[in-house]
């Protein structure tokens, strides 16, 4: 073959490929404006269509990004079994690839995580957490400038409290709070709000889980009421404080945080967020034997937040919405009873696990040395400052007494050196006149 046959060949074959990977990006394209549309089955056929197109042209790399937008659309509709099942295809295509792309990699890997968190299964879920996070450390140390660029920087601050979150879910307190501690000393350190908001409100958490209400608000206040800090973090430290002030009986004071932090939720946060609260709220109505505000307050709650068929911490509703019915509608009692009975194993199996966990135990003792460390390392910065002209006074006058001694003592050293000097000199003075004495 000659070399016009060799370079025709070759300039048609990546036009080719220039049309192949047009044609893929066009499909990726369009699966996301029919999913925009709500035509989800459309959106589903593009998508398959996509990655039907990437495997018969064996690359891989195209394989990995339609598995990966399947997932995605997966999560979006809530449909976690079938975008888990894309998300690992992802990854164990990815694995395939000449070249693993890092990025791919962590966007998969906390995909995976998160559904597993939403399936209540945190051991996995920290699991996953932790490989993302590792390959977020890899990806900055080898792409920093790209990262930076990007924005790609938060993932080496979002999976860590991740991985904290789904380990104090599992019941590892102790790994948990270690990475909830360093949090917020890293982010005392870089004035870092958000991370320092987040770490305190996890330790109220844990701090709550424990019995130690009190505690618990300390750490919830100083987020609740910190100007600085996010509304919509603010919110869900609100909704923290009134749950312990709940549990210590002030039902009142409770009343009065709960619609706080939901009037924040109201206009700052997601559905799911303001959902927690009207749950809250309505419990706190049933006990104060208001049951149709209450009914009201979960009515309104399912009304504004119905995905809950894949969390089963959620589904304790229905139990209270059973409850609730049971005197003034039987079948709408028996209903939501039904609901309850049908999702809730597994909610309670966690709930299980996490009673009387050593661990817990273990790591709130650290939390109290931690802090106990950092009230006396307090008091030792207010009492320098408070004596710090005397002491430096006294320093001072140390320093020049010191001197002085010194100089003093210098002094002496060299009288005491001259002398010496003076005696050997005689010494030697006297042995050249002996000597010439004898040759006479």
């Amino acid at each position: 073959m000659n070399k016009i046959s060799l370079l025709t060949v070759f300039l048609c074959l990546i036009q080719l490929t220039l049309f192949s990977q047009s044609d893929f990006d066009k499909m990726i394209n369009t699966a996301f404006i029919e999913l925009d549309n709500r035509n989800t089955d459309k959106a589903i056929s593009v998508l398959e269509s996509a990655y039907d197109f990437a495997k018969t042209r064996k690359d891989t790399y195209r394989m990995v990004m339609a598995k990966s937008a399947m997932g995605s659309v997966g999560i979006q509709l809530g449909d976690y079994e079938s975008s888990y099942i894309n998300f690992l295809d992802a990854l164990e295509y990815l694995q395939k690839c000449d070249t693993v792309d890092l990025y791919n990699k962590i966007v998969i890997l906390d995909n995976l995580a998160f559904i597993k968190s939403r399936y209540s299964d945190y051991q996995m879920s920290a699991m996953f957490y932790k490989e993302a996070y590792e390959a977020a450390k890899k990806y900055v140390k080898r792409y920093r400038l790209i990262a930076e660029g990007n924005g790609d920087m938060s993932y080496l601050v979002d999976l860590p409290y991740s991985l904290a979150i789904q380990m104090k879910n599992s019941g590892d307190y102790e790994g948990a709070g270690k990475i909830l501690l360093e949090m917020w000393e890293e982010s005392e350190y870089r004035r870092d709000t958000v991370s320092l908001a987040r770490a305190l409100n996890e330790l109220g958490l844990i701090k709550n889980r424990n019995g130690e209400f009190l505690k618990a608000q300390e750490f919830f206040s100083l987020v609740a009421f910190n100007k600085n800090v996010a509304p919509e973090t603010r919110g869900i430290a609100l909704q923290n404080l009134a749950v312990t002030y709940s549990k210590l009986n002030n039902l009142e004071t409770a009343e009065k945080w709960f619609k706080e932090a939901l009037a924040l939720k109201m206009e700052y946060s997601t559905p799911r967020s303001q959902f927690i609260t009207m749950l809250d709220l309505g419990e706190l109505e049933f006990k104060k034997g208001n049951t149709d505000a209450a009914i009201n307050r979960w009515e309104t709650a399912l009304s504004t937040f119905d995905k809950i068929d894949a969390e089963p911490d959620l589904f304790i509703i229905y139990d209270w919405l059973q409850k609730a019915y049971l005197r003034s509608d039987i079948d709408k009692s028996l209903n939501y009873g039904n609901l309850y009975t049908a999702n809730i194993q597994d909610w309670m199996l966690v709930q299980r696990n996490q009673n009387d966990n050593p661990s817990l135990q273990a790591f709130n003792t650290k939390i109290d040395n931690f802090m106990r460390a950092r009230e006396e390392k307090a008091e030792r910065i207010a009492l320098i400052q408070q004596f710090w002209p005397a002491g430096l006074i006294f320093a001072l006058i140390m320093t020049i007494l010191i001197y002085q001694i010194q100089m003093l003592l210098g002094k002496t050293r060299l009288k005491v050196q001259t002398e010496k000097v003076r005696e050997v000199r005689a010494l030697k003075a006297q042995a050249i006149l002996d000597k010439i004495r004898r040759d006479a």
